[in-house]
């Protein structure tokens, strides 16, 4: 049949040339076919062209129009290919569509419908692939791109071999939006790559909102839940107007917080009006434990500073405010306010004792020692590293003889002192008696008022929380990682799938 030839219906009707055809369904109802064509192995059925005759031209502009109650254009196929120049375009494809740099290859549009449904029972009702380009990609100036919306299963799908799988841009509203009523929303898997990955230039990167569960979660079998990085800025920040906590941390096991730090701090906490870091532990918690513990292995365990405040302040209720277990360096004054100093001594009995310093009015050192008067006098040198840290210029020597004799000082220098006996009531002298002195003079490295006045530091006021009941939080629920395959709609929410076509007319033989 060659072009200006009558079409002959219900047959099957071949062409020699390009040819036209025009025909209209008969009476018998909608559901009729009003034309069926069969091209070779390799070639079209039906293949429809038209050229733009101007802009917005939609219906001069259609190759192929189809228009029915049901379906107004249905493919099938079995596995045939389009193939141009020797190199295949398409293969098994029911419907086709192509364009040039500025048309349209499969254009949908509906006012209460759906401008293009695709819908299959076992598999994927549309489906975006790319080699090297957008999947799918949604454009919308207020709306939202893409929109992919599921009761039980993934809302949209996409996949590609080296670019994006999804892609959704918009200038005023969600480039891609995902709902689900028991399902994800949004979900993304990759096996080396990112699954979601959130860029942003002037706005937030990934956000996540919620009512009833975390805003955002992050699960890992091996490796972290949820990483921050950033290259100027905070790798993690959180941030609460009213709330507990603007970052929480919890553990059954283990951290609840963990900080690292190669060349800075760990954790670092700033308050303006507050307590920059607390820690609390109390009998009613899970297990007996401490509210601050700092350790280190080359620097301080624990290292306080302040600018007008004391740099450490420990307060106790019903046990001690500090304890050491170790030597104890002060560098500046030391000071016992409210209690004696004192110094705790293991007894022969098992038990421990306690003595007390002596206290003064001013700063001394004392130095003590033996000597020996013989033909009643005998001189004695200070020693030179005690005189190097005392005040030579004035100190007190006391004696006590150990035997029947009267001993006084009769001479003070900065080298030593001079002891002399007396001589009893017949004028006779003690030719040998020992004695002890006791040496006591003022530090010559500082200065010191005598009784001086001491103004006691303000007690800092903290606001400390009050001890709560043991709280065993449940442990998250691991999320499922396999990807359950999307599922049809409900088939009272979408039209019914188009009829299959008549096997008995696909059987027809043409005519030779």
């Amino acid at each position: 049949m060659a072009n200006g030839q009558p079409l002959i219906q219900g047959m099957f009707n071949s062409a020699t040339a390009p040819t036209s055809l025009v025909s209209t369904t008969g009476p018998g109802g909608s559901n009729q076919t009003a034309f069926i064509a069969f091209g070779p192995k390799a070639g079209v059925g039906v293949l429809g062209r038209a050229l733009p005759l101007g802009p917005n031209l939609l219906s001069s502009e259609t190759g192929v129009v189809g228009f029915a109650q049901t379906t107004g254009v249905f493919g099938q196929s079995d596995g045939g290919m389009l193939e141009e120049g020797g190199v295949i375009l398409l293969a098994s494809a029911g419907v086709a569509g192509r364009s040039g740099a500025h048309g349209v290859g499969v254009h949908g549009a509906a006012s209460a419908g759906f401008g293009v449904l695709g819908q299959d029972p076992g598999g994927v009702g549309v489906q975006g692939k790319s080699a090297s380009g957008a999947g799918v990609a949604g454009d919308s100036t207020s709306g939202a791109g893409v929109s992919g919306r599921s009761a039980t299963s993934i809302g949209v799908r996409g996949e590609s071999n080296t670019s994006q799988g999804v892609y959704g841009r918009s200038a005023s509203s969600a480039g891609v939006a995902g709902i689900s009523v028991s399902y994800d929303g949004v979900f993304g898997r990759s096996t080396r790559g990112v699954g979601v990955h959130g860029l942003s230039a002037e706005s937030i990167g990934v956000y996540g909102a919620a009512t009833a569960q975390p805003d955002v979660r992050g699960d890992s079998d091996a490796n972290y839940g949820v990483l921050g990085m950033s290259t100027n800025g905070n790798g993690v920040h959180g941030w609460t107007t009213s709330g507990s906590a603007g970052v929480s941390g919890y553990s059954a096991g283990s951290r609840g917080l963990h900080g690292r730090s190669l060349s800075g701090y760990g954790l670092f906490a700033e308050s303006a009006t507050g307590i920059a870091v607390l820690g609390m532990q109390n009998s009613s918690q899970i297990s007996a434990g401490h509210g601050v513990v700092g350790a280190s292995q080359t620097g301080f365990g624990v290292a306080a500073f302040s600018a007008g405040q004391p740099s450490l302040y420990a307060k106790a209720g019903a046990s001690l405010a500090a304890r050491f277990d170790g030597a104890v360096d002060v560098y500046g004054a030391f000071r016992v306010i409210g209690g004696p100093k004192s110094a705790v001594v293991p007894h022969r009995d098992g038990s421990f004792r306690q003595l007390y310093c002596v206290e003064s009015p001013q700063s001394w050192f004392e130095d003590f020692g033996e000597a020996l008067v013989e033909d009643g006098a005998c001189s004695v040198a200070l020693d030179p590293d005690f005189a190097a840290l005392v005040r030579t210029s004035g100190y007190h020597v006391f004696l006590s003889p150990y035997g029947p004799a009267s001993l006084y000082v009769s001479r003070r220098s900065d080298k030593g002192f001079e002891i002399r006996a007396l001589p009893d009531a017949g004028g006779a002298v003690t030719k040998s008696v020992s004695c002890s002195y006791r040496i006591v003079a003022q530090r010559r490295d500082i200065e010191v008022a005598r009784l001086a006045r001491v103004e006691l530091a303000e007690v800092p006021a903290l606001d400390l929380p009050k001890p709560k009941k043991p709280v065993r939080e449940k442990a998250p629920k691991a999320i499922a990682t396999k990807m359950r395959e999307p599922e049809p709609l409900a088939a009272a929410r979408v039209p019914p799938p188009p009829k299959a076509l008549d096997r008995k007319l696909l059987a027809i033989k043409p005519r030779r």
